[in-house]
Formats: C-alpha cells, sequence, structure tokens
C-alpha cells in the first residue's frame, strides 16, 4: 500500500511540476522567443540566442517528456540544470534580484532534482511498454 501512495506521489508530482513549467514558463517563451532572446541578450548572458532556445527546448520538450515519465531521471536533471541557471545565475547574480523574484525557479530546481533521484514511480507511458 505504501510503494502505491509513493507512486501516487512522483506521479502528481511530475504532473503538476511538468504541466506548471510547460503553460507558464515553456508556451509562453515559444510563442514569443524574439523577447526572451531579446531579453538575454540585454543581460549580457553568453550565446544569448543559443541560451534561449535551450531554456525553451528545457521549458518545452523536457516538461512533457516529464509528465509522461519518460526518460525521467534524465529530464528530470536537465531541468533542474535550467531552473539553477535561471534562479541563480540569471535571477541572482546577473539582475540581482531578492529572493521572491527567483523562489520560484529554486522550487521547480528542488522538484527537479528530487524526480532526477527517486526516478518517475511505477505510472508512466514508459513502463506501459516495457511490460
Amino acid at each position: 500500500m505504501m510503494n502505491n501512495l509513493n507512486d501516487i506521489g512522483l506521479l502528481v508530482l511530475r504532473v503538476s511540476a511538468g504541466l506548471g513549467m510547460l503553460i507558464a514558463h515553456g508556451i509562453p517563451k515559444i510563442m514569443k522567443p524574439e523577447g526572451f532572446i531579446d531579453l538575454l541578450t540585454k543581460m549580457g548572458f553568453p550565446l544569448p540566442k543559443v541560451s534561449a532556445y535551450l531554456a525553451i527546448s528545457t521549458e518545452t520538450i523536457i516538461p512533457v517528456m516529464i509528465v509522461l515519465g519518460l526518460l525521467t531521471r534524465i529530464s528530470s536533471a536537465i531541468a533542474a540544470v535550467n531552473m539553477f541557471v535561471a534562479g541563480i545565475v540569471f535571477h541572482l547574480v546577473m539582475k540581482g534580484d531578492p529572493f521572491s523574484n527567483y523562489e520560484k525557479a529554486m522550487l521547480y530546481f528542488v522538484i527537479f532534482l528530487t524526480l532526477a533521484i527517486t526516478g518517475s514511480g511505477k505510472y508512466t507511458v514508459e513502463k506501459l511498454f516495457k511490460n
């Protein structure tokens, strides 16, 4: 019974974090990537166009993989690195933002790091094809 509850918890965590990332961050950036590229350029971010498209990919493709439970550990590790860069490098170091401005990025970082450590649990699309 406890294993099922853990797996349900991981499913809820994966779906909520993945959809949150996709809907709130990925889709808006993919709809207007120029604005994000311009922001990174103005902030002096290295390779702004490449960095922007890497972040956009990480905030659109990777969350879908996490929601579905596809390569969850790898996908989550990639997402965690992206959120660390967003929170610490971009918001804290480059912009000097207060914690309230990068708190969400750090929460996503912790969630995705947790999923990279724990894996997806048993309720995944990937596991449907393995059985």
